[in-house]
C-alpha cells in the first residue's frame, strides 16, 4: 500500500478519525486531518451531541513508514489546564509501510452531557501521546470546540 506524504519526521501519520454513537451507529465526527504531527496545537470542531452519548467508538486510521514493534498510546483530558481524566491502550506490533485501523470504544464521564458544551469548548485540550514500548514515536494535541 502507498502511504501518503506529509508524515511526521519518525514515518508515523494520522489518515483520518471518526467518532460514532454506539447507540445508533452514525458517524458524528470525522476528519481527515494528520494529527500526528508534534509541534501543533490542533482544533477540532465537535458536534454537542457527542457530549449525549452514552457510548462511543473512535477510529483511528494510520500508516507508519516503520515498523512499531509494540503501538500504545496514553490518553489524557487537561481541562483549563487541569487533567480531569487519563487511559492507556495498547495495538501491538505493526508492520512497515503499512495502514491500520484502531478503534478504542468509551463511555465518557457522568455528568457530560451537551449541557457543558459551553464550559468545555475552547477550554478542553486532548493529548494523545504513541509510544512503541516506552519510546515516544509522536504527540499529538487537540484543543476541543463544540457547537
Amino acid at each position: 500500500m502507498q502511504l501518503k506524504s506529509k508524515h511526521a519526521s519518525n514515518g508515523f501519520h494520522i489518515n483520518w478519525i471518526n467518532l460514532i454513537d454506539n447507540d445508533t451507529g452514525v458517524v458524528l465526527w470525522y476528519t481527515n486531518e494528520n494529527y500526528a504531527l508534534p509541534g501543533i496545537e490542533h482544533e477540532a470542531i465537535m458536534p454537542r451531541k457527542v457530549l449525549d452519548c452514552r457510548a462511543m467508538t473512535r477510529t483511528i486510521h494510520f500508516s507508519s513508514e516503520h515498523r512499531i514493534n509494540h503501538l500504545k498510546l496514553k490518553h489524557r483530558e487537561f481541562l483549563q489546564g487541569c487533567c480531569i481524566e487519563e487511559w492507556d491502550s495498547e495495538f501491538g506490533t505493526v508492520l512497515a509501510k503499512t495502514a491500520e485501523t484502531w478503534e478504542t470504544t468509551f463511555i465518557p464521564s457522568q455528568g457530560s452531557t451537551s449541557s457543558y458544551a459551553n464550559v468545555l469548548s475552547g477550554n478542553l485540550l486532548i493529548e494523545t501521546n504513541f509510544y512503541d514500548g516506552d519510546k515516544l514515536i509522536t504527540s499529538s494535541n487537540i484543543l476541543m470546540f463544540y457547537e
